[in-house]
């Protein structure tokens, strides 16, 4: 597996950081070594609909290794307030670039 990936982001989720149109480059080895930190910006499968893909930033990362992810934009967000923590292996990678539609 190629370590880099393209994602187009969908919606206004995390307006106004990405918007929707916008690009990111994701490292997909990022959490390989370490884990996930607050603040990060990841790419992650959405735990009720395991073949959409999400884009939030990491609220908080418990002991126990469990994700909070939210979104930017409270009033576009659907996040870990609707559907509670991740798992690490339902994250992807991290987003370590943008590019504006």
């Amino acid at each position: 597996m190629f370590p880099l990936a393209r994602f187009r982001i969908e919606d206004a989720s995390m307006e106004p950081a990405l918007r929707a149109g916008d690009y990111v480059l994701v490292n997909r080895w990022a959490y390989g070594r370490r884990g996930p930190r607050s603040g990060d910006v990841v790419v992650l499968r959405d735990p009720e609909a395991p073949a959409r893909l999400l884009v939030k930033r990491v609220e908080r990362v418990d002991p126990s290794g469990a994700v909070l992810v939210r979104g930017d934009n409270d009033a576009f967000s659907r996040d870990s307030r609707a559907f509670g923590a991740v798992g690490r292996e339902g994250l992807i990678g991290k987003v370590v670039l943008r590019a504006r539609a």
